[in-house]
């Protein structure tokens, strides 16, 4: 008899433990397929009908990708490095450490009706009740008491929770609708349902990364002076057609070792330079077609954050201010051209004054100002955001996820598709 109750330990835990996929549509035109080995073994996937591509998030080892496939090819973004870049560019404009947390929302049963099934499992019908910003809302959603479903979707919904608080999101809303109760799991919810179940195995290759790339952590030492990241989040687009020709490449023992375009966001364009004097670093930015673009000491003094030595004047007949950002100990300068801003930031031992050094290495007479158009957020790619589990906020859908909708926009408008 102990042999017996042994064995079945055993494979209960077999049947919790294997491989499992998970497929969920997503409102009409998208759909996610979580392919999940073990914890070190994770791809979720979204595509859009219609669409010639797909975006993952992949865990292999340690480390977390965002995989971006378009045409049969490939591009890998390691999760860790494009987090930190995010957090080192967003210290730049962030105000004092208040940070505002949004609860996620608690779900109180209304009411449980009729059986059916999802996907192939038992599930029941409930009615709950969440608030949000003071007003109760009720929605109709799907549950299972499955074991392996409950399994299944608890691991999916912890391994969501790994990449949403890589982007410091605390409270998760997403997980609180999945797991709504002890032993039971959401199975289908307005815009997201389970279409698909499956422990089979899944074949290794799932989780295999091009030759070379790091599965483990970082052992690489910490420079004294980091060179400022380049192109957060992604790789370059093409030449900074406009800087290259403004700039010289040389001046006063400055010497310009990075250009490129970093972004192509809608109908927006940056334009990013890197130069280097010794162990110190001036990044130069060009932001084209910006709608509402202040630069970033007007950004500083707009949210009453400290701006000391200020200074105003002109660069050949193009007006400009610099100063010193107390928050992140850095100077930083803005010149205004026709329909963009030149923004320049020093690294903390700098010892030229961006002003001098702007006066020496710009020829702003070069820039070719470009035509004033609203940009139009349907241009870019629509709601990355799925990818992070997100809706928009709304009746019956997870408004604790919008933020996390509008930033993946933001990445797949970075990678220009």
């Amino acid at each position: 008899m102990k042999n017996k109750i042994l064995l079945a330990t055993g494979l209960l835990s077999t049947v919790l433990w294997a491989d499992f996929t998970l497929e969920f549509q997503m409102d009409a035109n998208a759909k996610q397929v979580v392919q999940y080995k073990d914890a070190q073994h994770v791809k979720i996937t979204t595509e859009e009908k219609g669409e010639r591509g797909s975006v993952s998030q992949l865990i292999v080892g340690e480390k977390k990708f965002l995989v971006m496939e378009n045409g049969g090819k490939k591009r890998y973004m390691d999760m860790d490095v494009m987090m930190a870049q995010m957090k080192q560019m967003g210290n730049m404009f962030s105000g004092e450490k208040e940070k505002s947390v949004e609860k996620a929302p608690q779900f109180k049963i209304i009411k449980k009706g009729t059986n059916k099934k999802v996907a192939g499992v038992d599930a029941q019908l409930w009615t709950v009740e969440s608030k949000f910003e003071g007003k109760k809302e009720q929605m109709d959603i799907f549950v299972t008491d499955s074991k392996n479903v409950v399994d299944a979707v608890k691991k999916y919904t912890e391994t969501m929770k790994v990449f949403t608080q890589m982007g410091g999101e605390e409270e998760d809303g997403f997980s609180s609708i999945f797991n709504i109760a002890p032993g039971h799991v959401t199975v289908s919810f307005e815009g997201m349902k389970l279409v698909k179940f499956d422990d089979a195995n899944i074949p290794d290759t799932v989780y295999t990364l091009p030759k070379g790339m790091n599965t483990g952590k970082s052992t690489a030492k910490v420079a004294a002076v980091k060179k400022p990241p380049f192109c957060p989040m992604t790789g370059k687009h093409g030449e900074a057609s406009q800087l290259n020709k403004m700039l010289k490449p040389e001046a006063n023992g400055w010497k310009r070792i990075e250009s490129g375009t970093c972004m192509n966001m809608m109908k927006m364009r940056v334009e990013n330079v890197i130069y280097q004097k010794g162990d110190t670093y001036i990044h130069i930015s060009l932001s084209v077609n910006v709608e509402g673009e202040q630069g970033i000491i007007a950004t500083y003094k707009t949210r009453n954050m400290n701006v000391s030595d200020l200074q105003r004047g002109k660069i050949q007949e193009k007006r400009y201010q610099a100063g010193f950002l107390e928050l992140v100990g850095q100077n930083a300068m803005d010149i205004k051209l026709s329909n963009a801003m030149i923004t320049l930031t020093a690294t903390k031992n700098v010892k030229d004054a961006l002003p001098d050094f702007a006066k020496t290495v710009f020829d702003l007479s070069k820039f070719v100002a470009v035509k004033k158009s609203k940009a139009n957020a349907d241009d870019a790619l629509k709601e990355l955001g799925n990818v992070f589990g997100g809706k928009s906020a709304g009746k019956g859908e997870m408004p604790s996820n919008a933020d996390m909708q509008k930033a993946g926009e933001m990445i797949k408008g970075l990678f220009g598709q």
